[in-house]
């Protein structure tokens, strides 16, 4: 069977560079869309002076498309964010904050169905200076740095 871990991450370097791939295909549908608009500023020339406008407006829509200089610091502060939480709930028992966990227990017995006394009672119990392991904080991390990955 294959691990959890190798399937998230091939998970999501696949979409990245699906992602990246998308990219480029819109890239290069803006810079089809500049040429497009380039021929027909061309021809419009000799139009009349609120066509003129239009096409002015067309190419500056066009110029915009796909220019985000930020795109690449958000996906960076995504992963440093994720990673900065995962520390921050794993260590927070070092911190000398006291991690308290729910513990479920089931009393009573139950004969065939027929007599049911089981209750579940829910207790809480304190840990004092304890790290914690969440299961989906290793998965959360390894999809987010191969997301990122994926994405380069």
């Amino acid at each position: 069977m294959i691990p959890v871990e190798l399937l998230t991450m091939a998970g999501g370097a696949a979409m990245g560079g699906v992602f990246k791939m998308i990219d480029k295909a819109q890239e290069a549908k803006a810079k089809q869309n500049e040429m497009m608009m380039g021929m027909m500023k061309a021809k419009t020339e000799e139009a009349d002076a609120a066509s003129n406008r239009a096409t002015k407006a067309a190419d500056a829509a066009a110029a915009r498309v796909g220019n985000d200089p930020f795109a690449k610091m958000t996906r960076r502060i995504f992963v440093l964010s994720m990673i900065g939480l995962g520390a921050w709930a794993m260590m927070g028992g070092l911190t000398g904050l006291d991690i308290v966990v729910p513990v479920e227990q089931q009393t009573g017995f139950n004969f065939l169905g027929l007599i049911d006394t089981t209750k579940t009672v829910t207790e809480f119990v304190r840990l004092e200076n304890a790290i914690v392991h969440f299961e989906w904080l290793k998965i959360s991390i390894l999809a987010a740095g191969s997301f990122y990955l994926g994405k380069s």
